[in-house]
């Protein structure tokens, strides 16, 4: 199993992740030549994507999924409601199929998609599930659920969402309504929420943690980090390695 998370944050999101011969882009918020040329970075030839897994369709997640499909033959993985909002219809892409709540295969990978709580159309993270190993993707939620905390346990990788540091989203720049949008329930979750769901969710199974979607205005790599250190160590158990994915480029590998 490999996890890179290829960029992460509001400038763009998106991650290949490797399970057997089936390689997966959980996003595709950047630019098709972006993400073609950072696949190509970590080592991943851009027409061996087996599938593009749509979360939502806010440009940061979509921005690059049409042309990306279409120069690389990659079908496209979202549902009809996400499709819609996207304002996209399945002749835009190579191939498209529809999600819902529940599991499917593709190829070696077992994929299991559950709602999360995010102003956006329908929501969702995911569970990959292939080579004895589970990884858990929740980046974008305003809050966890019982579902999304069920979801997250067991599973030996977890990206999940540290998007603020609640201090700095307060006393920052941004007009009020948007921090109130930020810190709602339907927004996004601080680095003090990410703790407490690792905290929780982040069992005997668990051996990487993958920090994603850091505001670049309301947070620091530091304060996420330390927030969810604190909550691992508390938890007891073996050592996580924790990653902090970065907007700039390729995050390092996570590999089982």
């Amino acid at each position: 199993m490999r996890l890179v998370p290829l960029g992460s944050g509001s400038r763009g999101n998106a991650a290949v992740v490797q399970l057997g011969s089936t390689n997966l882009l959980v996003d595709a918020g950047l630019s098709a030549r972006t993400l073609a040329e950072r696949l190509e970075a970590v080592g991943v030839a851009p027409g061996t994507i087996d599938g593009v897994l749509i979360s939502h369709e806010h440009s940061d997640h979509t921005r690059g999924v049409e042309r990306f499909s279409c120069k690389h033959g990659a079908p496209v993985l979202c549902s009809r409601a996400t499709l819609e909002a996207m304002d996209r219809s399945p002749a835009h892409f190579a191939e498209w199929q529809a999600l819902g709540p529940g599991a499917f295969d593709l190829g070696d990978v077992k994929i299991e998609v559950f709602p999360v709580p995010h102003d956006a159309a329908a929501p969702v993270g995911f569970v990959l599930h292939g080579e004895g190993l589970r990884v858990g993707i929740a980046t974008d939620l305003g809050h966890a659920t019982t579902l999304v905390r069920e979801r997250l346990r067991g599973c030996h990788v977890q990206m999940v969402e540290s998007n603020h540091d609640d201090k700095m989203l307060r006393d920052g720049p941004y007009p009020w309504q948007l921090k109130q949008r930020v810190a709602g329930r339907l927004g996004h979750l601080s680095n003090r929420e990410a703790a407490a769901v690792l905290g929780e969710t982040a069992d005997q199974a668990c051996r990487a943690v993958i920090l994603a979607h850091l505001s670049e205005k309301n947070n620091t790599p530091e304060l996420a980090r330390r927030a969810v250190a604190g909550a691992l160590e508390a938890r007891g158990g073996g050592e996580i390695t924790v990653r902090v994915a970065t907007a700039d480029g390729p995050t390092a590998a996570v590999e089982l």
